[in-house]
């Protein structure tokens, strides 16, 4: 376990949500791609702000009552993102994910966003461990 990295257990295949995205688009790419929020791109690929289901349930439910019109990503994402490096170690990352929030990081080399890494990733690479573990008893 020491040796499993990031990158070995994070979903490379990840959304184009820009600040530009209308609510409803951001939200059917995050059921399309099973996850719970994820990074906001600029025209030039930089990250630029997250977005997460937190955000847009609020917004849905009052647009869904008064059917208001066009609400966009940059009016509700978060602008301060917590990422993580593909190198870092998955035991590094599950402590620094005790305590509560974020549930998701975008995962970096550099400044280019190479994947995601959610809590779940997590606990799959700690269950495949243990499981491996038990059976070389």
């Amino acid at each position: 376990m020491l040796n499993t990295k990031v990158k070995d257990f994070m979903q490379h295949k990840l959304p184009n949500i820009t600040p530009d995205t209308e609510m409803t688009t951001a939200i059917a790419e995050l059921q399309k791609f099973k996850l719970l929020g994820a990074p906001v791109f600029d025209n030039n690929k930089f990250l630029v702000g997250f977005i997460s289901e937190q955000e847009l349930l609020q917004p849905l439910m009052q647009s869904s009552y008064f059917c208001d019109g066009m609400v966009r990503v940059s009016q509700l994402m978060q602008t301060e993102v917590v990422t993580v490096h593909g190198d870092t170690n998955i035991i590094e990352l599950a402590e620094q994910m005790k305590p509560g929030k974020p549930k998701n990081y975008p995962v970096v080399d550099g400044e280019k966003v190479i994947g995601m890494i959610s809590r779940a990733d997590i606990l799959k690479a700690l269950y495949d461990n243990y499981v491996n573990c038990q059976t070389h008893i």
